[in-house]
C-alpha cells in the first residue's frame, strides 16, 4: 500500500496485490473505502499486479494504459453525505485479468530481464537516442 501524496493529506492509494479470482480488485476497493473511511478520506485507488513497483509512477502508469480497459476496470461511486455535497470516489483496477473478468483471452505477461535492462541502463547515456533540444 502506498499513498503517493503522503499519508496526512493524500486523496490517492496505490495498492499491490496477489490477485486469487475474479473480481477480487472490485471486493478490496470496497473493503478498503469502509475500513479507512473513518481514518482518511481516500477518493482514488489504484490496484496493481505484484510485479508492479507501486513507488515507481512509470511502473502504474504503464500497468494503467495496457491492463485495463477504462468502462471495463473503473469503479465509480457517489455518495451523499450528511451536507449536501455529492462526495465521489473512483477505483483504477490496472491487474491482469483472470478468467470472468474479460471476454477476450488475456495475455501472458512480460517481465523485462535484470540482466538486460542493467546493461542498457549502462550505456544508455552512450546511446543518445534523445538528444537535448538546445
Amino acid at each position: 500500500m502506498y499513498f503517493p501524496c503522503g499519508s496526512e493529506h493524500s486523496q490517492m492509494m496505490i495498492i499491490s496485490m496477489e490477485k486469487e479470482g475474479a473480481g477480487h480488485s472490485r471486493r478490496l476497493m470496497m473493503a478498503l473505502w469502509e475500513y479507512l473511511e473513518p481514518l482518511i478520506d481516500i477518493r482514488f485507488i489504484i490496484i496493481c499486479d505484484g510485479d508492479v513497483n507501486i513507488q515507481d509512477w512509470n511502473d502504474v502508469i504503464w500497468a494503467v494504459t495496457t491492463r485495463m480497459d477504462p468502462t471495463r476496470d473503473t469503479l465509480m461511486l457517489k455518495e451523499r453525505t450528511e451536507n449536501p455535497s455529492i462526495r465521489s470516489k473512483m477505483g483504477l483496477d490496472a491487474t491482469n485479468k483472470l478468467p470472468g473478468e474479460a471476454l477476450r483471452e488475456w495475455g501472458t505477461p512480460i517481465k523485462k530481464d535484470p540482466t538486460i535492462v542493467e546493461k542498457i541502463d549502462s550505456i544508455w547515456e552512450t546511446l543518445n537516442i534523445f538528444p537535448d533540444n538546445k
